[in-house]
């Protein structure tokens, strides 16, 4: 074997390993041409939102996050509702740590079609930065919760609170968390109501690590009031006995007026679970003094469902959720979906289900999901022509570096090896491949 094959032979895993982060770039200058051919594109014409948005992608592939947000803005202004855009101007900001910035554009992912990959791949980042985000807020709050002092929550404001299970038949444990939705639902449908979303409500149970029995404790409730900005909270109990009878019992707490509430009970036959928890709501109404418009009834009195089968599978794969295990999840609410395919809510929730596994819990996650629908503009042609010549001889150079070498491809007139035990290095000693790099 000659010098070269035997050097050559030595540095085979490292090169191999280099040569397998294709696609995967390291500064601007790998796509050179890629991006001297959008700029011209931008000379004709400053408004180009495809040479906008592929700058931006590429300069945020390569970490230059202030340009990639430049291009990125520009990008959706001249195309607003372009979903690869809006997803890399979120991912701009996530990975620049600016989360509302990054929620603002993730919000827009109901514009995009259902059918682009871009719009489940945003609307799974905006559950989960709204997530973070409301996570960093009730910690913020907690931490200087002393100096809140008393605030003046809107009466208007309420929070419902998943109902506890008082009974031990394990089918039934999961039906609280349905019900409970169906309940914020229905009185959100109150035009003189703002409640306070579900997400927020599981956020602050898990940072302060409360039941949910403990919500309508008239000790602790107006903590939790404080805390969500909600000036009444509504929880409770249910059961199921022996003979498919529902009991429902429901607290409304009224923080502001700090008195003991007053359970509110109601019980039928479990088919009817829709009968019973649409009388809970009106109740819950009435204790607040609102006369609701025929409008308003007629929409809290609509049925989400007959297929109790459906209803139950949403139940589970609402806890699922609250759980994180979004596979799962998804799995319940698909079935809820089949079982009823015009119960709306299961067939939203699906959709977030698919989502989340497409995409992950996180950022990084998102964007190997991203490289799969698309790659980064210019990639293949990184890697091919001059690009390609220029990318390893880069390459070479950092292998040069690292071995302490200084090789010249095509020159034979010295044996590797013996340059190698010149600079005091022995085959043994040589290092190992590099790790893939993290992105």
């Amino acid at each position: 074997m000659n010098a070269r094959g035997l050097y050559v032979l030595l540095l085979l895993p490292l090169v191999l390993c280099a040569c397998g982060t294709t696609g995967t770039v390291e500064t601007p200058q790998d796509y050179e041409l890629t991006i001297r051919k959008l700029q011209e594109r931008l000379v004709t014409n400053p408004a180009d939102p495809e040479a906008l948005r592929d700058l931006g992608v590429i300069y945020f592939e390569t970490h230059q996050y202030p340009q990639a947000r430049d291009y990125l803005k520009k990008a959706s202004i001249a195309n607003e509702h372009d979903g690869k855009t809006l997803f890399y101007l979120g991912m701009t900001r996530e990975y620049d740590n600016d989360l509302k910035g990054a929620l603002a554009a993730y919000i827009n992912y109901t514009d995009i079609a259902s059918s682009s990959p871009y719009h489940k791949l945003m609307e799974s980042r905006y559950y989960v930065v709204t997530k973070e985000l409301i996570a960093d807020q009730f910690r913020q709050l907690a931490a200087n919760e002393d100096s809140l002092g008393r605030q003046n929550t809107p009466s208007n404001a309420v929070a419902v609170f998943p109902l506890v299970y008082q009974g031990s038949e394990q089918k039934y444990s999961a039906l609280g968390q349905g019900l409970s939705e169906m309940m914020t639902i229905d009185l959100g449908r109150v035009k003189k109501l703002k409640l306070v979303e579900r997400m927020r409500v599981e956020e602050l149970m898990a940072e302060l690590k409360f039941s949910a029995s403990s919500a309508v404790d008239p000790s602790t409730a107006p903590r939790l009031g404080k805390f969500l900005a909600a000036g009444r909270i509504v929880g409770g109990r249910y059961n199921v006995s022996a003979d498919n009878t529902l009991r429902l019992d429901v607290a409304s707490i009224d923080i502001g007026k700090g008195k003991t509430p007053s359970s509110e009970s109601q019980s039928d036959d479990l088919a009817n679970l829709f009968r019973v928890q649409k009388e809970m709501v009106f109740k819950v109404v009435k204790d607040m003094g609102i006369t609701l418009t025929r409008e308003e009834i007629t929409a809290i009195e609509k049925i989400p469902t007959k297929n109790l089968q459906a209803f139950f599978a949403y139940s589970v794969g609402l806890e699922k959720e609250g759980e994180g295990d979004f596979e799962s999840a998804g799995v319940y609410f698909k079935q809820a979906s089949a079982l009823d395919p015009a119960f709306a809510p299961a067939k939203a929730k699906a959709d977030l289900s698919d989502a989340m596994n497409l995409s992950g819990n996180s950022k990084e996650s998102a964007l190997s999901a991203s490289h799969k629908v698309s790659p980064a503009p210019g990639a293949d042609e990184a890697q091919r022509g001059k690009g390609t010549r220029s990318l390893m001889a880069k390459r070479f150079n950092n292998l040069n570096k690292m071995i302490k070498l200084v090789f010249f491809p095509g020159m034979d007139n010295q044996s590797p090896a013996a340059v190698a035990f010149d600079h005091g290095v022995t085959i043994d000693m040589l290092p190992p491949p590099p790790p893939p790099p993290v992105r």
